[in-house]
């Protein structure tokens, strides 16, 4: 499914598995932070809407498995 998600990116991975890995957090949970992909690499700090696919249980290998993950996520201005 398609949806829409904003947050401040507190941490990026670039160029892991050909992608870049941003985690977001919106403020509801201090203890969590949301990942998603993106091909658009946002530096930590900056507030963004993102547009993507939601997968649930998603297993990349190589220790990467994430129960919720926005995938191909796009930058919406």
């Amino acid at each position: 499914k398609t949806v829409k998600v904003y947050g401040e990116v507190v941490k990026v991975n670039p160029n892991i598995m050909g992608r870049n890995w941003l985690h977001i957090k919106d403020g509801t949970a201090d203890d969590f932070d949301f990942v998603l992909t993106a091909e658009s690499a946002v530096p930590v700090g900056h507030a963004m809407v993102f547009e993507g696919t939601i997968s649930l249980n998603r297993d990349f290998g190589a220790g990467y498995t994430y129960d919720l993950i926005l995938e191909n996520a796009q930058l919406v201005r």
